[in-house]
C-alpha cells in the first residue's frame, strides 16, 4: 500500500479503536451505577424513549464502531486513484468516529447519573452535549484533512490535445461554456430506502444507529441529480440544487477529452462516485459519458447527455490554454 494511502487509512481508522476504548472504559467504570434496562435512545425533548440491556448496548456500540472502521478503511483504500476524494473520505470517517464515540459515552454517563435502582425513563441528554460531539468531530475532520496531506500534484499537461481529437471551433475572442444536468433513478431509490431504514433503525436500535444510516442516505439523495459543466476551469460536477460539494478536474490535468459509452455496473461496479485503479468518475446512469485522459495516466468519466460537445470544447480550451501566450 502506498505511503500516502496508508497514512490516510490511519486517519480514517485510528479514532475507532480510541472510541471503542473510551466507551469500554466508561461502561466498566460505571457498570454498577447503570439501570437495567438502561436508556439507549433519546427522543424529542431530550427524554429517553428507547431501552435495552446494558451489556447488549455495549456489544451493539462496539460492533458499530468495528463495522464503520472497516468500512471507512475500505472506502479510503478504494478511492486511492482520486486523491482529493480519498482525503475527504478519510477525514469524514475519522470525524464520524469522534461524534459517535462522544455520544455513546454521554449516554452511558447520563444513565449512571440516574443510578442502578433509578428509572431509566428519567434519563435526559441535553442537545448541547450532542452539539459538542459534532463540534469535536468537525475539529478532528479539519485536523485529519491536514494530516492526510495533499500528496503529489500531478504535472500539468504541456502540449495540445492529439490532432485527431474532436474540437469545437472558437474564434480567439470567443469564450464558451457547456453545462447539463443528469440524474439517477437508482440512486434516488437507494437513498430513499436508506433514509426510511434510518427511521426504522431509530425506533428499534436507537438514534446513534439511525444517524449512521442517515449519514449514508442523505448524500445519496443530495447527489441523485448533478450539474456537469465544461469550461475554462475544466470539468466541474456539483449537486443540481447546491453549490457544494464540488468536484473539479482542472483543464491542465486533462491530456485529451473524448466521449464513450459507459456501463455503470460492468465498468465501474455501480452508481454514484466510483473509483477503481486507472479510472474514476461520476456515474449516475449507463450510457454516453465524457472521458478525460489525465496527465497521471488515469481516466475520469462522467455519464451525461451530449458528452461529445463537452469533450470537443474541453480540447479547444486546452489548446488555447497551452498555446504560447494563449489564455483560456
Amino acid at each position: 500500500m502506498p505511503m500516502l494511502t496508508a497514512r490516510r487509512v490511519l486517519v480514517a481508522v485510528l479514532p475507532y479503536p480510541v472510541a471503542c476504548a473510551a466507551v469500554t472504559v466508561s461502561y466498566r467504570s460505571l457498570r454498577d451505577r447503570l439501570p437495567d434496562p438502561m436508556a439507549t435512545h433519546i427522543g424529542p425533548g431530550d427524554k429517553a424513549d428507547g431501552f435495552d440491556d446494558p451489556g447488549a448496548f455495549l456489544g451493539v456500540s462496539l460492533s458499530v464502531f468495528l463495522g464503520l472502521g472497516v468500512l471507512f478503511a475500505f472506502l479510503t483504500w478504494l478511492t486511492r486513484s482520486a486523491p482529493g476524494q480519498q482525503r475527504a473520505v478519510a477525514a469524514a470517517g475519522g470525524g464520524m468516529a469522534v461524534a459517535l464515540g462522544w455520544i455513546v459515552v454521554a449516554i452511558v454517563r447520563a444513565n449512571a447519573e440516574v443510578g442502578a435502582g433509578g428509572d431509566a425513563a428519567s434519563v435526559t441528554l441535553p442537545g448541547r452535549l450532542a452539539a459538542v460531539g459534532f463540534a469535536a468531530a468537525l475539529v478532528y475532520g479539519v485536523l485529519g484533512w491536514l494530516a492526510a496531506g495533499r500528496g503529489e500534484t500531478p504535472a500539468p499537461a504541456t502540449g495540445p490535445a492529439p490532432a485527431d481529437a474532436a474540437r469545437l471551433p472558437l474564434a480567439e475572442s470567443e469564450s464558451a461554456g457547456w453545462t447539463r444536468v443528469v440524474g439517477s433513478r437508482a440512486q434516488v431509490g437507494g437513498g430513499a430506502i436508506t433514509l426510511v431504514s434510518a427511521v426504522l433503525v431509530g425506533f428499534v436500535a436507537g438514534w446513534p444507529a439511525a444517524l449512521i444510516c442517515a449519514a449514508f442516505g442523505v448524500p445519496l439523495v443530495l447527489l441523485c441529480r448533478v450539474r456537469v459543466s465544461a469550461d475554462r476551469r475544466g470539468i466541474t460536477v456539483t449537486p443540481a440544487a447546491l453549490p457544494w460539494p464540488r468536484l473539479n478536474v482542472p483543464l491542465e490535468r486533462i491530456e485529451e477529452a473524448g466521449h464513450r459509452s459507459v456501463d455503470a455496473l460492468r465498468d465501474l461496479g455501480g452508481w454514484g462516485y466510483r473509483a477503481h485503479p486507472g479510472i474514476s468518475g461520476i456515474v449516475l446512469r449507463s450510457g454516453d459519458a465524457i472521458s478525460a485522459r489525465l496527465t497521471n495516466g488515469s481516466e475520469f468519466v462522467v455519464t451525461v447527455d451530449d458528452a461529445a460537445t463537452a469533450a470537443a470544447l474541453l480540447n479547444t480550451l486546452a489548446d488555447r490554454e497551452r498555446s504560447i501566450g494563449g489564455r483560456a
